[in-house]
């Protein structure tokens, strides 16, 4: 396959790992029993609790992966990406990041599609510039920027009121306060 096989077949394992991920995500959270206790303890800890949930327990697990994700995308960025660690390397991909979760409005299929779209724009740039395209450099390292505020921006006309997220994000579950 000339065009689409190089796309397909010339990454390293990592990458494919990461939509493995991302797929086996999606299926244990939209259909199974651990992914119905986990929306339950995001939703509402106290009635996960008084269900018989353990939610600090739950909670514990899913940031404990949450947090090996995250270390295995920063060495995956210095090890692979850049072979070298080097200060500012991230370059704000941070920011990206947390406009794919938005973007993905906690769908990991969501996330999945928004990620491709937020790669393709960063990988446009040095396709565009060894095809000769008369675009200043500045603005060409702008484009993943542009793209992921321009979906922010699409998602927010498209569905306004929809935001998916847990109701009890961010706040902490004390048992004795139910």
């Amino acid at each position: 396959m000339p065009v689409v096989g190089p796309l397909l077949f010339g990454q390293d394992a990592v990458a494919y790992l990461a939509v493995g991920l991302a797929l086996a995500a999606a299926l244990v959270l939209g259909r199974s029993m651990i992914g119905l206790r986990l929306r339950a303890v995001g939703e509402d800890p106290a009635t996960a609790d008084a269900a018989g949930i353990n939610v600090p327990l739950f909670q514990a697990v899913v940031v404990t992966l949450g947090c090996a994700l995250v270390g295995l995308a920063g060495a995956y960025l210095s090890v692979v990406g850049s072979r070298v660690y080097v200060d500012g390397m991230v370059a704000g991909r941070g920011w990206v990041a947390i406009a794919l979760v938005v973007f993905a409005r906690w769908s990991p299929s969501r996330a999945i599609l928004g990620a491709f779209i937020f790669g393709a724009a960063e990988a446009l740039i040095p396709r565009l510039q060894v095809v000769g395209a008369e675009v200043p450099v500045y603005l060409l390292s702008m484009l993943p920027y542009v793209v992921t505020i321009l979906a922010l921006v699409l998602v927010a006309v498209i569905d306004p009121a929809r935001q998916g997220e847990p109701r009890f994000l961010g706040r902490a579950y004390l048992r004795q306060d139910r």
